[in-house]
């Protein structure tokens, strides 16, 4: 399952840099997961809500996104990105 989040980039009028650009390990690790869209939708999420690219791997600490912020059971990538930013922007903030 692919997932294009270009559009969304463009209809917030900001360009995140590229997944392999940003996160060059964490682009390589996360092509075999079954939570590749929750973890492209929150690292979009938190690129778009201001979040710098060292910012978000600072408070990941070498974790990837859903091991940092696990997934809840049922949970769409879309509520899972709001959840998982506003997540990073508390732990920004410790």
């Amino acid at each position: 399952m692919t997932t294009n989040i270009r559009p969304y980039l463009a209809s917030s009028g900001k360009a995140a840099p590229p997944l392999s650009i940003a996160y060059p390990e964490l682009a390589a690790a996360i092509g075999s997961t079954h939570h590749y869209t929750h973890e492209r939708a929150a690292l979009a999420s938190a690129l778009d809500e201001g979040l710098m690219a060292d910012e978000v791997a600072r408070i990941l600490g070498g974790r990837r996104v859903i091991e940092a912020f696990p997934v809840w059971q049922g949970e769409s990538p879309t509520r899972y990105a709001a959840r998982a930013v506003a997540e990073m922007f508390v732990a920004y903030l410790q």
